[in-house]
């Protein structure tokens, strides 16, 4: 079991309000069990019809933070074999990009307002 983005964001800001696992699993109408393997990692993400009561019930999460850690835990993968050339040069090039994690903020600004399409 590996460690998960989402659970350990939800542990941290438990522990850091003072409060049980027990207390906030019956907060959000779920179990103790189920709250602990979501913040373990052996569940992958707690699902959304209880972040409201979890926003609640715990001091310091938002639900802006819940998508962000949400995102970071779901692991992207991205099928290129069948798409033109050129898509699997762009997904492979910016695959590349990410994982040196060498794009400057302007540049990762640029390329998230061509991706959106913004025309700002």
């Amino acid at each position: 079991m590996t460690e998960s983005i989402f659970g350990s964001y939800i542990r941290a800001r438990r522990v850091a309000a003072g409060l049980s696992l027990r207390s906030v699993a019956d907060e959000i109408d779920t179990s103790h069990v189920y709250l602990g393997e979501v913040e373990r990692g052996a569940r992958r993400l707690l699902p959304k019809k209880y972040w409201p009561a979890l926003i609640k019930a715990v001091p310091g999460i938002t639900e802006e933070e819940l998508e962000r850690k949400a995102a970071q835990t779901k692991p992207v993968q991205l099928s290129l074999e069948d798409a033109p050339p050129q898509y699997q040069k762009l997904g492979l090039a910016l695959a590349r990009r990410i994982e040196r994690r060498d794009l400057n903020t302007t540049e990762m600004d640029a390329l998230l307002r061509l991706l959106k399409g913004d025309d700002e």
